[in-house]
Protein backbone atom coordinates (compact mmCIF):
# COMPACT_ATOMS: atom_id res chain seq x y z
CA UNK A 1 0.00 0.00 0.00
CA UNK A 2 1.91 3.62 -1.28
CA UNK A 3 2.01 5.63 2.07
CA UNK A 4 0.26 9.23 1.49
CA UNK A 5 1.96 12.09 0.88
CA UNK A 6 1.26 14.59 3.56
CA UNK A 7 0.00 17.78 2.50
CA UNK A 8 -0.05 21.05 4.19
CA UNK A 9 -1.47 24.21 4.47
CA UNK A 10 0.41 27.55 3.77
CA UNK A 11 -0.33 30.53 5.77
CA UNK A 12 1.60 33.99 5.66
CA UNK A 13 1.24 36.38 8.88
CA UNK A 14 1.77 40.34 8.12
CA UNK A 15 1.62 43.42 9.98
CA UNK A 16 0.97 46.70 7.78
CA UNK A 17 4.05 48.91 8.03
CA UNK A 18 6.38 45.91 7.33
CA UNK A 19 7.44 45.98 3.50
CA UNK A 20 5.73 43.67 1.32
CA UNK A 21 8.83 42.21 -0.55
CA UNK A 22 9.33 40.29 2.91
CA UNK A 23 5.92 38.45 2.14
CA UNK A 24 6.40 38.01 -1.82
CA UNK A 25 9.76 36.22 -0.89
CA UNK A 26 8.60 34.23 2.27
CA UNK A 27 5.66 33.06 -0.27
CA UNK A 28 8.06 31.68 -2.55
CA UNK A 29 10.65 30.41 -0.23
CA UNK A 30 8.20 28.41 1.94
CA UNK A 31 7.20 26.79 -1.02
CA UNK A 32 10.80 25.93 -1.80
CA UNK A 33 11.34 24.64 1.30
CA UNK A 34 7.91 21.97 1.69
CA UNK A 35 8.47 21.08 -2.06
CA UNK A 36 12.12 20.21 -1.16
CA UNK A 37 11.25 18.28 1.67
CA UNK A 38 9.41 15.87 -0.47
CA UNK A 39 5.84 17.71 0.93
CA UNK A 40 3.13 18.97 -1.18
CA UNK A 41 1.31 22.10 -0.28
CA UNK A 42 -2.02 24.16 -1.08
CA UNK A 43 -1.62 28.07 -1.03
CA UNK A 44 -4.75 30.97 -0.34
CA UNK A 45 -4.27 32.92 -3.99
CA UNK A 46 -2.58 36.00 -3.96
CA UNK A 47 -5.13 37.96 -4.53
CA UNK A 48 -7.56 37.18 -1.61
CA UNK A 49 -5.32 39.51 1.13
CA UNK A 50 -3.51 42.57 0.87
CA UNK A 51 -0.09 40.81 -0.66
CA UNK A 52 -1.08 37.07 -0.02
CA UNK A 53 -1.02 37.24 3.35
CA UNK A 54 -3.16 37.69 6.94
CA UNK A 55 -3.44 41.07 9.18
CA UNK A 56 -6.70 41.53 10.34
CA UNK A 57 -9.63 40.08 11.61
CA UNK A 58 -11.22 39.86 8.41
CA UNK A 59 -8.47 38.91 6.05
CA UNK A 60 -8.06 36.02 8.91
CA UNK A 61 -11.81 35.21 8.22
CA UNK A 62 -11.17 35.06 4.94
CA UNK A 63 -8.50 32.37 5.17
CA UNK A 64 -10.47 30.37 7.80
CA UNK A 65 -13.22 29.99 4.86
CA UNK A 66 -10.65 29.34 2.39
CA UNK A 67 -8.83 26.46 5.01
CA UNK A 68 -12.82 25.24 5.25
CA UNK A 69 -13.17 24.61 1.76
CA UNK A 70 -10.31 22.63 1.40
CA UNK A 71 -11.05 20.57 4.24
CA UNK A 72 -9.51 16.37 3.50
CA UNK A 73 -6.79 18.43 1.39
CA UNK A 74 -3.88 19.31 4.04
CA UNK A 75 -3.08 17.41 7.29
CA UNK A 76 -1.75 20.47 9.04
CA UNK A 77 -1.10 24.23 8.75
CA UNK A 78 2.66 25.86 8.29
CA UNK A 79 2.51 29.18 9.75
CA UNK A 80 4.96 31.67 8.78
CA UNK A 81 5.91 34.69 9.90
CA UNK A 82 8.22 37.04 7.47
CA UNK A 83 7.79 39.81 9.67
CA UNK A 84 6.03 40.50 13.50
CA UNK A 85 2.98 39.64 11.98
CA UNK A 86 -0.75 40.77 13.62
CA UNK A 87 -2.07 38.29 16.37
CA UNK A 88 -5.48 39.37 15.13
CA UNK A 89 -5.89 38.12 11.90
CA UNK A 90 -3.88 34.40 13.25
CA UNK A 91 -6.31 33.70 15.81
CA UNK A 92 -9.20 34.77 12.97
CA UNK A 93 -8.02 32.70 10.64
CA UNK A 94 -6.65 29.51 12.58
CA UNK A 95 -8.87 29.19 15.61
CA UNK A 96 -11.03 26.27 14.36
CA UNK A 97 -8.64 25.06 11.76
CA UNK A 98 -8.46 21.77 13.78
CA UNK A 99 -5.24 20.62 12.57
CA UNK A 100 -1.85 20.84 13.65
CA UNK A 101 -0.07 24.14 13.26
CA UNK A 102 3.48 24.58 13.02
CA UNK A 103 4.48 28.22 13.66
CA UNK A 104 8.16 29.12 11.77
CA UNK A 105 9.40 32.93 12.42
CA UNK A 106 11.98 34.52 9.64
CA UNK A 107 15.46 35.89 11.68
CA UNK A 108 16.61 39.07 10.71
CA UNK A 109 20.08 39.50 9.57
CA UNK A 110 22.84 41.72 10.98
CA UNK A 111 23.53 44.58 8.69
CA UNK A 112 19.58 44.53 7.31
CA UNK A 113 17.41 45.84 10.19
CA UNK A 114 17.08 48.89 8.18
CA UNK A 115 13.42 49.61 7.15
CA UNK A 116 13.39 47.45 3.90
CA UNK A 117 14.33 44.51 5.66
CA UNK A 118 13.73 44.30 9.44
CA UNK A 119 11.26 41.35 10.34
CA UNK A 120 11.09 41.66 14.11
CA UNK A 121 9.56 38.15 13.62
CA UNK A 122 10.82 36.89 16.68
CA UNK A 123 9.28 39.21 19.23
CA UNK A 124 5.92 38.81 16.87
CA UNK A 125 6.46 34.93 16.97
CA UNK A 126 6.23 34.97 21.02
CA UNK A 127 3.39 37.42 20.62
CA UNK A 128 1.06 35.04 18.59
CA UNK A 129 1.84 31.97 20.29
CA UNK A 130 0.98 34.05 23.65
CA UNK A 131 -2.75 34.60 21.93
CA UNK A 132 -3.07 31.06 20.72
CA UNK A 133 -2.33 29.68 24.17
CA UNK A 134 -4.54 31.77 25.58
CA UNK A 135 -7.34 31.12 23.53
CA UNK A 136 -6.21 27.37 23.71
CA UNK A 137 -5.40 26.88 20.22
CA UNK A 138 -2.53 24.20 20.08
CA UNK A 139 0.06 24.53 18.01
CA UNK A 140 4.16 23.50 17.47
CA UNK A 141 7.01 25.72 17.98
CA UNK A 142 10.50 23.89 16.98
CA UNK A 143 14.20 24.83 17.57
CA UNK A 144 15.55 27.37 16.72
CA UNK A 145 12.97 30.00 17.65
CA UNK A 146 13.54 31.89 14.46
CA UNK A 147 14.37 29.91 11.26
CA UNK A 148 14.93 30.99 7.66
CA UNK A 149 13.01 28.32 4.99
CA UNK A 150 15.60 27.05 3.25
CA UNK A 151 17.82 25.77 5.85
CA UNK A 152 18.62 22.39 6.69
CA UNK A 153 17.49 23.72 10.51
CA UNK A 154 14.27 24.46 8.83
CA UNK A 155 13.88 21.09 6.90
CA UNK A 156 14.28 19.25 9.96
CA UNK A 157 11.40 21.08 11.36
CA UNK A 158 9.10 20.08 8.71
CA UNK A 159 10.51 16.42 8.72
CA UNK A 160 9.58 16.17 12.85
CA UNK A 161 6.20 18.34 12.40
CA UNK A 162 5.45 16.12 9.69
Amino acid sequence: MKKKEMCFALYFGNRGFFPETLIASARSEMIEAVTKAGYKYIIAPEDMTRYGAVETKDEGIKYAEWLKSHEGEYDGVIMSLPNFSDENGAIAALRDAGKPILIQAYPDEIGKMDFEHRRDSYCGKFSICDVFHQYRVPFTVLEPHVVHPLTEEFAGNLRDFA
